[in-house]
């Protein structure tokens, strides 16, 4: 693996096997995340995006190709949010929240504390009490978020873990997710195919091509105005202009 890299993702190949015919999913991709780094990738839906995914968090057995992570990072933690928040049923909202610190042994009395000041940051005060079945799926999907950045991770695998939020609520969140991976340093992989949350998010930008995937672009956003607010970086003229050029990626395949 090469130095400096928490990711180091090598000509990744998956083709599904039906009966007599084969499927290329995803098709000699290659990538790499530095230390505490955040990669967004964007790509047309059913593109292949979350099979690249779940083979790079070891989800998914790929058909060739190298996936290499940090041991020691890996060691001390790896997330995965994915679309959909599975959630414990008979845990509450902030049982499920403090499931990642359970596991780990790390949890206290400092950190409920935390954990209750991270719910009412993401809207869900007053919820705690809550069990899935008496949230919305873009409540659910929140606490899914919250849980994974309170275990700690060193490294974050992400399948479009806002796409179930309502398009104010995950501006919010989305400047707070930033802002909660930079702090903690986690390097970050996270597929979406929202132009805007890509770009605002991601130190680099891989855009994919339609099914089978593979990598047709590498942006690196600089954004002059709101670098850290996802509201506010839209009034950038790098942003426009990037998500011109990303529009018309993705339009031509």
């Amino acid at each position: 693996m090469r130095s400096g890299l928490d990711v180091d993702v090598r000509n990744l190949t998956k083709v599904f096997q039906r009966g007599s015919e084969s499927l290329i999913a995803v098709q000699d991709v290659s990538f790499s995340v530095p230390r505490g780094g955040f990669l967004s990738i964007v790509g047309p839906s059913g593109c292949g995006k979350t099979t690249l995914l779940r083979m790079v968090a070891g989800l998914l057995e790929r058909t060739s190709g190298e996936v290499f992570l940090d041991p020691e990072r890996e060691k001390e933690g790896v997330a995965f949010i994915p679309q959909a928040s599975v959630l414990l049923p008979w845990r509450t909202l902030l049982q499920n929240v403090t499931l990642g610190m359970e596991l780990k042994g790390s949890l206290s009395i400092t950190g409920i504390e935390r954990v209750r000041s991270e719910i009412e940051k993401y809207g869900l005060g007053g919820f705690e009490d809550s069990l899935p079945s008496e949230l919305s799926g873009g409540m659910a999907q929140r606490v899914a978020v919250i849980r994974a950045l309170e275990s700690r991770p060193r490294i974050l695998f992400c399948d479009e873990p806002f796409s179930a939020i309502d398009f104010v609520t995950r501006l919010e969140l989305n400047t707070r997710f930033k802002f909660m991976c930079r702090v903690q340093a986690i390097t970050t992989v996270f597929v979406t195919h929202n132009i805007e949350e890509a770009i605002f998010l991601g130190d680099e930008v891989v855009v994919m091509s339609n099914r089978p995937a593979r990598t047709v672009v590498t942006y690196t956003p600089h954004l002059s105005v709101g670098s850290e607010n996802a509201v506010e970086c839209r009034k950038s003229p790098e942003f426009a202009t990037l998500f011109q050029k990303i529009w018309k990626d993705l339009r031509n395949g």
